[in-house]
Parts: structure tokens; C-alpha cells; sequence
């Protein structure tokens, strides 16, 4: 792994910046994302915030995404590495940072103004709390293809900081129904992330969806009532294509299997609820598959789904459908 370059934190000189404004360190990793990086770096080096370093992975790019990221120069860092995935290169920028805050942006996506000094007052002023996030808004593209300017899209909120209720306090029950936290609204004490670990390279998807659940065994998490980033609909990359894992499944079994549908304040999940949950996670992954012309796949999904909800009439008849079409599909066309 190399570093290309060394970030210059800004600074305010009176007082001294570690004083008045705790270092926080943005993680980006970066693949093929030469179409809209420049806007993703430029919407944290124009942050209002005075002390930051921008940390960006390169999780080995094939476009000149890494040509546009070091006409950067000091600005950033520059992590290179071989393409493993984006666990992998979160994981590499925490070890490089040294900030008392990590925040997440991807190379894609845009902050807001404002983003950063908000979520580090809002954590000066709630020393019990290890991790915030905010709303964001879907950025589609428009009918000729384009996007159009981030500002014109949202803008900085001057409203008092206020919370989400329904997205606050100790989430642990609730995310086993839904990630809730968006990864680039996230901020969180670095305090935290040394004691939940590192993201969990084995899942190639939901490894932050992973992530907030670990994290909401040992802390509270706000959600903040403004929007704070852009969050970009282009149709590329892996994260639009439905993978032949089943990763949600996988994150609420292993959680299941760690901590059970007991919260760390006692509340509880009832069991009927926990089953309901993955029958739909089955079915929805089971659907996708089987109009993406993967019939064995849904099959299989399908039967899972059933297995944790045998009476819903749905699921019947789509295994029942997935299994003639993997019949007399040919076997050359047959997928995963």
C-alpha cells in the first residue's frame, strides 16, 4: 500500500485548532469514479470545518481516477491498493487516520456545507453519544443524463439542530428491520471505532449495514434532522447489481447468532417478528433474481423464505414458478 501524499490539516491559529476544533478525519475509498470524484473532494475541502484530512483509498481504479485525485497534491492522502473491495480500503483509511472523528463520504456521493461543523458541535455538546448521522436526499440524474448542480438540489440547513426521534437512542432492535444510517451522513468518535473493530471484509455488500448494528450494541446513535449529503443514482458499480449472496440475510443472521432479538437495554424482539423479517429478506432477494433470469437462485430463496414463514401464499407460488422455469430453462442459460 502506498502513501502518494500527506494531508495538511487546516488550521486556525488562535487558539490552537486541536483545541478549538478536534481533527476529523474523512475516509473516501475511490473505484472507476473519474466521472465524479473531483465533486466528491471538492464538497469536503470547501467544508467550513477548519480541521480536517482527507483520506481517499484507491481500491484499484482501471480509469484516471488516481490522475485526478493527486493533481490534488498535499490536500490529500493517497492510499493505493489492489482491488478488494470497499471494506477493505474503509479499513485501510481508519488505520491511517488521526483524527478524534471519522466521517465517510464516497467518491460519488456530495456533502453539504456545513456538514462536518455540525456533527462535530453536535458531538461537543453530547459526550455520551459515540456516533450521529443525518438525512440526505437521492441525487437522479436528469432526462439528458446529467446532474444537476449539488446546490440547487439542498442546501445548507440555518435551522437549530434538531433530532429525528424514530432514528435515535439505542438502535440495536430496530436496525434488524433496516440499515437506517446512510454511511455517507455518518460520523463517529474515533474512541468508538476502536472499540467496535474494523468493517468485516468477508461481506462484499451490507459490511455497513454490519457495521451500525455492532456499533448500536455499545452506544446510542442520533440521527440529525438535516440534510447533510447527496447521494448519487447513477446505475453503475456493484452497488446497484443484485449480488448472488444474500448479504442482508447474512448480517441479521450473524447478528441473531451473537446477541440474539434482546437489545443491550433489555428490550426484546419478539421472535414471530424476527422470523417475519427474514421471510421478506428472502423473498425480496428470491424476487429480484428470479425476474433477473435467475431462476435456481430464486428457488432456493424462495424455499428459505418459506421456511420462515410457511403460510405465505406469495413465496408459494413463486417457488413454484422458479421451479418450472429452472426445469425447462436450457442449461446452458441456467445461472447461480
Amino acid at each position: 500500500m502506498d502513501v502518494s501524499s500527506q494531508t495538511t490539516a487546516q488550521t486556525d491559529p488562535t487558539p490552537a485548532p486541536e483545541a478549538k476544533y478536534p481533527l476529523v478525519s474523512v475516509i473516501m475509498p475511490s473505484y472507476n469514479t473519474s466521472l465524479y470524484i473531483q465533486e466528491a473532494i471538492d464538497s469536503v475541502l470547501s467544508q467550513d470545518y477548519p480541521n480536517k484530512e482527507l483520506i481517499i483509498i484507491d481500491d484499484g481504479s482501471t480509469d484516471n481516477t488516481v490522475d485526478l485525485i493527486r493533481a490534488y497534491g498535499e490536500r490529500v492522502t493517497l492510499l493505493t491498493q489492489k482491488n478488494q473491495g470497499s471494506a477493505v480500503a474503509r479499513n485501510a483509511g481508519i488505520a491511517a487516520a488521526r483524527g478524534e472523528y471519522i466521517a465517510f463520504l464516497d467518491s460519488d456521493d456530495v456533502w453539504l456545507p456545513g456538514k462536518l461543523s455540525t456533527q462535530v458541535r453536535y458531538l461537543e455538546q453530547q459526550p455520551g453519544i459515540g456516533m450521529i448521522y443525518g438525512r440526505w436526499h437521492v441525487w437522479k440524474p436528469q432526462t439528458d443524463g446529467h446532474f444537476a448542480p449539488a446546490n440547487t438540489i439542498a442546501t445548507e440547513s440555518t435551522e437549530p439542530i434538531r433530532l429525528v426521534e424514530e432514528g435515535s437512542g439505542w438502535l440495536y432492535n430496530r436496525l434488524l428491520f433496516t440499515s437506517l444510517l446512510h454511511t455517507i451522513t455518518v460520523m463517529a468518535r474515533r474512541s468508538l471505532i476502536d472499540e467496535v473493530g474494523s468493517f468485516d471484509v468477508d461481506l462484499k455488500r451490507g459490511q455497513d449495514y454490519d457495521y451500525w448494528i455492532r456499533a448500536s450494541r455499545v452506544t446510542q446513535i442520533h440521527q440529525l434532522d438535516q440534510v447533510l449529503a447527496l447521494y448519487r443514482l447513477h446505475g453503475e458499480g456493484c452497488a446497484k447489481k443484485w449480488p448472488h449472496v444474500n448479504y442482508e440475510k447474512v448480517v441479521i443472521e450473524n447478528a441473531l447468532s451473537r446477541w440474539g432479538g434482546q437489545g443491550p437495554t433489555g428490550d426484546v424482539t419478539a421472535p414471530s417478528e424476527i422470523e417475519h423479517r427474514l421471510s421478506e429478506i428472502c423473498f425480496s432477494f428470491g424476487y429480484h433474481h428470479f425476474w433477473e433470469g435467475s431462476p435456481r437462485l430464486a428457488l432456493k430463496s424462495f424455499a428459505e423464505s418459506l421456511k420462515h414463514r410457511p403460510s405465505h401464499l406469495t413465496s408459494w407460488r413463486y417457488l413454484a414458478l422458479s421451479a418450472v422455469k429452472t426445469i425447462t430453462r436450457p442449461s446452458g442459460q441456467q445461472s447461480q
